[in-house]
């Protein structure tokens, strides 16, 4: 039989982090329960304390209730039990107190390396405390590499020139395009196609001065839906004088697939 050791603290974080604080059998999560580090394969089966062999557990799913009579030394037992219990309880908020601090530091962190990035591809300008808290939300939502690269990208499509030095209207526009460029690259993930619709959209641009960008996707993607070729479309783009003459060109040509399909 293997010798059961005992699980140090570090390891017993190191679970209950893992597993968010929260027993994996019920789904009950500290501190409204005590928690327990439960072995998936039982150490007298030979099972170890690999931490790929631990889970989080809340002590009724690992030991299961125990209904006894209780005479005079077992009422004893249980006072020590229920102190032991609220140490035990205390720990383990003082655990996630600590996970969640450090979570704080990391997002603190990834922060710094996104401002750090903004200062070196622009260097007289930096992102303000204000601004702190809006990279936060985006790395938040897109996570640290994606607002790293549409940063670059961002830079690289709008910083302009003049003079010798760059204008405070495209640092300000680079900084706006980064949460933008964040979603449509997960469009785009998300729709492949999509990356060919933004370059019929990009050439309808240059057509009119009222440019409405949801608009001219919206008879875009409408187009794709109706079985429209991707190419078509940048083609009805590029041949197009004016916005007019596009819109009418593409919701013809709408009109045509929708008949032809109906056949």
């Amino acid at each position: 039989m293997t010798e059961r050791k005992p699980l140090s603290k570090k390891t017993r974080f190191e679970v209950f982090k893992r597993d968010s604080f929260t027993c994996q059998y019920c789904g009950k999560s500290a501190p409204d329960v005590i928690l327990q580090v439960d072995h998936i394969m039982p150490i007298s089966k030979g099972g170890d304390n690999d931490i790929t062999n631990l889970i989080t557990s809340c002590v009724p799913c690992n030991q299961g209730k125990k209904d006894r009579l209780l005479d005079d030394d077992t009422v004893i037992a249980k006072r020590k039990k229920q102190l032991d219990e609220l140490q035990e309880r205390r720990e383990q908020i003082e655990m996630m107190y600590e996970w969640q601090s450090g979570l704080v530091d990391l997002d603190t962190e990834q922060v710094e390396v996104v401002c750090k990035l903004f200062r070196e591809l622009i260097p007289s300008y930096s992102i303000n405390e204000n601004g702190h808290e809006s990279i936060k939300k985006i790395i938040t939502k897109y996570g640290l590499p994606e607002v790293l690269e549409s940063l670059r990208i961002s830079a690289n499509q709008y910083l302009e020139s003049k003079d010798g030095k760059i204008t405070s209207e495209s640092v300000a526009k680079t900084y706006e395009y980064i949460e933008k460029i964040c979603r449509n690259r997960k469009r785009i993930r998300e729709k492949p196609y999509l990356s060919e619709l933004y370059k019929a959209a990009n050439i309808v641009k240059y057509k009119s001065r009222y440019y409405n960008h949801w608009q001219v996707m919206n008879i875009l993607e409408k187009a794709y839906r109706a079985g429209a070729d991707t190419d078509d479309l940048i083609f009805i783009a590029q041949q197009a004088n004016s916005y007019s003459h596009w819109e009418n060109s593409t919701l013809k040509y709408i009109e045509h697939l929708e008949a032809t399909n109906g056949e």
